[in-house]
C-alpha cells in the first residue's frame, strides 16, 4: 500500500533571509529523526515534493541518501502562504483571522483562498501520481500549508488551534477509502528528536 505524507520542515537558524535560512543543530538532528521514521514506511517509488526554502530541502536530505534514486522536487507551489504584515494585528493575529475566514487577508498578504487556488492545479498532478500511479508522496512544507492542504484539498477538519499545535519538524498521514476519498489524517511525531514548537 502506498502512503501519503505531509511534514512541516525542520528548525532553522533565525537570522538571515527567510528563503535561504539553513538547518541549525537541533534541526539537523531532527532531519535526521524524521528521516528515520519515514524510511521505515517507504520504497524507491516515492516522489518528494518541498518548498524550495533551503530548510524544507535539507529536512529530507538523510532520507534521500538512504534512498539515493529519489529526487526532492522544489516548487514554488509548497512554499508558505504570504502572510504579510499589519500595523494593527500581530502575525498570530492575522493568522488567526485567516483561519476564521478563509477570505481574509491584509493588505500585502494573501488569503488562504487566493493561496489555495494557485496551489490546487499542482495538487492535483500530484493526488494523480498517488492514486493512479500508487506512488508514495511526502510534501515537505510550512505550518499554514499543511492546515491548508488538509483543508482545503482534502475536505478535513483543521483549525486554528490546529495550527498552533503543530512542531517544527512534524508529520501527518493521511489515509483513504477505497474510492480514494480522505477519511482521516494522523499526526505521528513518535521517536522524532527535539521537537520544537513556537510559542
Amino acid at each position: 500500500m502506498n502512503h501519503f505524507f505531509i511534514c512541516r520542515h525542520c528548525k532553522s537558524v533565525m537570522d538571515g533571509v527567510d528563503s535561504e535560512r539553513e538547518l541549525d543543530e537541533d534541526g539537523i538532528l531532527q532531519s535526521k529523526s524524521l528521516s528515520n521514521k519515514i524510511k521505515k514506511l517507504i520504497d524507491e517509488n516515492t516522489i518528494i515534493y518541498s518548498s524550495p526554502f533551503k530548510r524544507a530541502v535539507e529536512s529530507l536530505m538523510p532520507l534521500k541518501k538512504e534512498f539515493p534514486s529519489i529526487q526532492i522536487n522544489e516548487t514554488e507551489y509548497l512554499k508558505e502562504i504570504k502572510i504579510g504584515k499589519s500595523k494593527d494585528l500581530s502575525k498570530h493575529q492575522i493568522i488567526f483571522e485567516m483561519w476564521k475566514n478563509e477570505n481574509f487577508k491584509i493588505d500585502n498578504g494573501e488569503s488562504q483562498t487566493e493561496c489555495f487556488d494557485k496551489m490546487k492545479p499542482f495538487l492535483d498532478k500530484v493526488f494523480s501520481e498517488f492514486k493512479d500511479k500508487k506512488k508514495n508522496i511526502i510534501l515537505v512544507t510550512h505550518g499554514n500549508l499543511i492546515g491548508i492542504i488538509i483543508k482545503h484539498y482534502f475536505g478535513l477538519s483543521f483549525n486554528f488551534d490546529m495550527w498552533k499545535a503543530i512542531s517544527m519538524p512534524d508529520l501527518y498521514k493521511l489515509e483513504f477509502d477505497v474510492n480514494n476519498m480522505a477519511k482521516k489524517f494522523t499526526r505521528d511525531v513518535e521517536n522524532i528528536e527535539n521537537l520544537f514548537y513556537v510559542k
